[in-house]
């Protein structure tokens, strides 16, 4: 058993006796791994270094000083929970960490005894657990969205039932347009309106302006990397990944996201030519699965150029209208509506980072997403871009077979390789 899993394994134990004293020891070890991040070799990129501690940091608030969390959703826009020094308390972020540390199991099985089902997303059914068992801490209220799937109206409005706190949830329409806009934009002002009541602090609508284009803007030079990515190694790992999608979803809005991304935009300028294959990656990352870990870390061989996870919220809008492009960001998203804006998307940025194949991971229990692999599948051959489709669970570790996609993947960059020099 090695350091990481005696970790999860004590976490585990101790929730279910010492609940507060497994959530300080939890809290420790998410420090320690920022200073062992710190302290590491120089092997990782400056970007991904400033990525890790940024999000590190998140986690780390949400444990430490809970009086300030507002629980939200993944698609949630944050901007109003910065400017009025709440945290925003993730919890898909506090499950993929609980993943990392080993600690999965015990709060799944805590979960599916109390009657939740097997098949809910396990991002949501790990946090469940955990809030069940008393090692997360009780929200100030909860924000969410129904952007991107069902268990996001089924979860959070049975955490707010449980933590018995106020709830607020935007609906979004499925269709996108102007209409549907106004329609959302009229609710994130009533999400505002919910925020002074719970905290008695008023909104300036001129400080929402710039933070909303502080998030413009972020998004703005993320897009511009990818624009240059085609035809240049970048190296990097699939956590990093995962710790993007985070970045560019909850804590979207803040000067250090603003500067990440600035700082990933330096290093994709002067990146040098491309060795190995470029993959478009869609949906999440499962970064703790041992082979595609040992195989895409700082890795010649293969990149991930891209992930849908991630370029979701590049969407122009005008900041000086910050309910409006908060509104656009959800309505345009290629997450709503049909999965034919999600597919448009994917063809659009295997274009544009020059993506050599693509991979779509079906996350066990993400029926939204998994129900339009085999579409994306024929428009990638379409466009003679080869397609791995992938099955497991990005964080229960019941629910994936490591050889077997370890095994395909391999077989996967063999026949892009082929495919490469049958055109030679």
């Amino acid at each position: 058993m090695d350091l990481i899993e005696t970790f999860g394994a004590k976490i585990g134990a101790l929730s279910e006796e010492k609940p507060q004293r497994a959530r300080q020891l939890l809290t420790a070890g998410f420090r320690a791994n920022g200073v062992k991040n710190k302290l590491a070799s120089k092997r990782s990129s400056k970007s991904d270094r400033m990525l890790f501690q940024l999000v590190n940091r998140a986690m780390v608030t949400c444990l430490a000083k809970p009086q300030s969390n507002v629980m939200v959703s993944l698609f949630t826009p944050c901007e109003m929970l910065h400017l009025q020094g709440l945290h925003p308390y993730s919890c898909e972020g506090i499950s993929s960490y609980l993943s990392g540390a080993m600690a999965e199991q015990p709060f799944l099985h805590q979960a599916e005894d109390t009657g939740i089902p097997n098949s809910l997303c396990s991002y949501h059914k790990v946090f469940i657990g955990a809030a069940q068992m008393g090692l997360m801490p009780k929200p100030r209220f909860i924000l969410s969205t129904s952007l991107a799937c069902d268990a996001n109206t089924l979860t959070f409005r049975h955490l707010a039932q449980f933590y018995d706190v106020p709830h607020f949830n935007v609906d979004i329409p499925f269709e996108s347009s102007p209409q549907a806009v106004d329609y959302v934009a009229g609710q994130l002002r009533q999400m505002g309106e919910f925020l002074t009541r719970q905290t008695g602090l008023p909104l300036d609508d001129g400080q929402l302006a710039r933070t909303v284009a502080r998030s413009q803007r972020t998004m703005a030079l993320y897009h511009r990397g990818l624009r240059l990515r085609a035809g240049r190694q970048v190296l990097s790992d699939l956590t990093s990944e995962l710790l993007r999608t985070a970045a560019f979803h909850f804590l979207l809005g803040t000067p250090e996201t603003e500067a990440y991304a600035r700082q990933l935009l330096r290093e994709i300028t002067t990146a040098p030519p491309a060795q190995g294959k470029q993959l478009l990656w869609i949906h999440t990352t499962p970064y703790w699965v041992a082979p595609l870990r040992h195989l895409f870390a700082q890795s010649t061989r293969v990149q991930v150029a891209a992930c849908d996870m991630s370029y979701e919220g590049i969407v122009e809008a005008d900041p000086t209208k910050p309910y409006e492009a908060m509104a656009r960001r959800l309505v345009y998203s290629p997450f709503n509506g049909p999965a034919q804006r999600r597919i448009d998307r994917a063809l659009e940025m295997a274009k544009t980072v020059g993506a050599d194949g693509a991979v779509w991971f079906c996350h066990w229990g993400c029926k939204q997403s998994s129900g339009g692999v085999m579409l994306l599948k024929e428009a990638m051959r379409e466009e003679n871009v080869p397609m791995l489709i992938l099955d497991g669970d990005a964080l229960d570790r019941r629910n994936s077979h490591d050889g077997q996609i370890k095994t395909r993947l391999q077989a996967f960059l063999e026949l892009i390789d082929n495919i490469e020099e049958d055109k030679d």
